[in-house]
């Protein structure tokens, strides 16, 4: 990291959690085109979020804009001749950030977008173990109702009846 955005990134530890880090820190150029010459917006990759540094009124005051991973839905890369925007969509909120050097962007779009496949492979395999201890507790009573059927306890209508239920 560069001196300046070791910089920003002291300015934002506030907002940071105990164990958020910063992973990639790209900050819009002055002189590109979209960029903006007397504020332009940082943006702060962590291991948990994207946070959007936007000051405002020739950087008098500064907007931050969090988006947690797994509310975005979309982000694009589209690389111009001198610059990179990154489109970001999300659950209550879409933007263009423009102006951003292309290595920092293409980094930034990969890792993000690994952040997304990771949240999604966690919860199809929540879903999965989900199911299985649903297949197993369903096993497990069947089990037991034909124990207590065995034992004379339950009538075969009975062991019918709960058996319909369960399945």
């Amino acid at each position: 990291m560069t001196d300046t955005e070791t910089e920003e990134i002291r300015k934002i530890k506030h907002r940071l959690d105990s164990d958020e880090k910063v992973e990639i820190v790209a900050k819009q150029s002055r002189i590109h085109p979209g960029g903006f010459a007397t504020s332009p917006n940082i943006i702060f990759i962590t291991n948990k979020r994207i946070i959007i540094k936007n000051p405002s009124l020739l950087g008098a005051r500064e907007n931050y804009e969090s988006i947690t991973y797994d509310k975005i839905t979309s982000i694009e890369l589209e690389n111009g001749i001198f610059s990179s925007e990154i489109d970001i969509y999300a659950s209550g909120y879409a933007g263009e950030i423009e102006a951003i050097p292309k290595d920092k962007a293409e980094k930034i779009v990969l890792l993000v977008k690994g952040k997304m496949e990771q949240i999604l492979t966690n919860a199809k395999e929540e879903m999965q173990a989900e199911s299985k201890e649903e297949r197993i507790s369903i096993a497990d009573e069947l089990s037991k109702l034909v124990k207590l059927r065995e034992q004379g306890v339950l009538s075969d209508s009975e062991f019918q009846k709960l058996k319909q239920k369960l399945l």
